[in-house]
This record gives structure tokens, sequence and C-alpha cells, in this order.
């Protein structure tokens, strides 16, 4: 016998050597351990619109990749075969929240040490993970500063009553302000208490002053 041969007998056995349990154990315990990702995507969730679709995905991404690396590590050459494949594959889902791709790495990770058999370390990392993240978002919670954007649109005549308002409200940063012929549009961004919202309010009053829009703000606050 040839030491080919030999090489190839060695990895079908390797291949064979997958028994029907210990793919049923990694799937199961995979979908388990996404299905956890899921949940504690859902609760940390911040953002304003839920993508359902992305949620399920961390789920499935978790049972894609244990499957994968549970073949990788029991034959060379599918391995092989397996990174030739995937080297040509692009992925072009835009990802519009960094904690997004956190998940998603999170879940592939989770895949990756489930499909290499470390059971105990899986659902440890998980469990361990998955408390620092409720830990950091209930803490982002209390952090929270109440930070709006503050919309005015006014006429010249409105002007002097929009800059005293401004002025006391202390600490404010100027995002953008557009003028035409007949009015100016002034947009800021600034910490609001519950007195200083309903004095901007009481700039309608004013004469000049057409429009104040109150928007709150989850973009970078102001320091």
């Amino acid at each position: 016998m040839s030491i080919s041969d030999v090489i190839k007998n060695k990895f079908v056995e390797e291949f064979t050597a997958i028994s029907v349990g210990t793919l049923l154990t990694t799937l199961l315990l995979s979908f388990a351990l996404g299905l956890f990702v899921l949940v504690i995507y859902r609760v940390t969730y911040g953002g304003v619109s839920f993508s359902k679709s992305f949620a399920l995905s961390l789920v499935m991404l978790s049972m894609v990749t244990a499957l994968a690396i549970l073949t990788v590590r029991s034959n060379i050459v599918l391995s092989l075969g397996m990174v030739g494949a995937l080297s040509i594959v692009r992925f072009r889902t835009a990802i519009k929240d960094p904690m997004d791709t956190v998940f998603m790495f999170w879940s592939i990770v989770t895949g990756i040490i489930t499909g290499a058999g470390y059971i105990t370390v899986a659902i440890l990392a998980a469990l361990l993970l998955g408390a620092l993240f409720l830990a950091l978002s209930l803490l982002s919670g209390k952090l929270h500063t109440n930070s709006y954007l503050v919309v005015f649109r006014y006429t010249p005549e409105g002007e002097s009553a929009v800059r005293s308002r401004l002025g006391a409200l202390g600490k404010y940063k100027l995002k953008s302000r557009t003028m035409n012929l007949a009015e100016t549009e002034l947009v800021v961004e600034a910490r609001l208490t519950a007195r200083q919202m309903d004095s901007l309010e009481a700039l309608l009053d004013s004469d000049g002053v057409s429009d104040v829009n109150i928007v709150s703000y989850n973009g970078s606050t102001l320091l």
C-alpha cells in the first residue's frame, strides 16, 4: 500500500468517525446558545427598528458555524475545500449598528467553540458574556444624558428671542443652520430638563418664531 493510499484511508476514517449523536448534540447545543445570544440581543437592543431577520440569523449563524467546524476538525481534505469555497464568497449586507456586528461575531465564536467540542467553555463563555452585556446595558441606561436636537424656524423678527433662549440653555452645540430669504432653520444639540423644554415651547408665543421641534437624540452626545 502506497503512502497516498494510507493518507486517503486515514482521511476517510476520520470523517466517518462523526457519529449521529455528536452531530445532534452539536446542533442542539449551538441552537440553544444561539437562542441565548438572540435573547440577550433582544433585551439589550437600543435601536429604533428591530430587525427580526437579523435576530433569527444569529441562531442560524451559530448552528451553521458549529456544523462547519465539526466537519473541518474531522477531515483535512474537507477543511481545505471549505476554505477555498469561503474565500470566493462576498457578504455585502450593510450593518447599521456597531453592536449588531458584535453580536454577529459572538454568534460565530459560539458556533466555533461548540463545533470544536469545548462544550463547557461554550456554555460558561455564553453565560459570562450575557451577564456582561446585561450589566453594560443597565449601566448605559443609568448614564443616559437627556440629549436632544432642537430645531428652530424663525424669521428675522424672532432671531433675538431665539438667541436669548439659547443663552439660557447654557452649553449647546450647533449642528446646522439653513437660511433663506423668508426664514432661518437652526438645529442645536443640548441637554434639556423638563423646565427647559417648557421654556423652549414658550418661544412659539414670540413674534417671528414659527416652529420649535424637540427630538430625542441617540447619537454622539454633547460633552
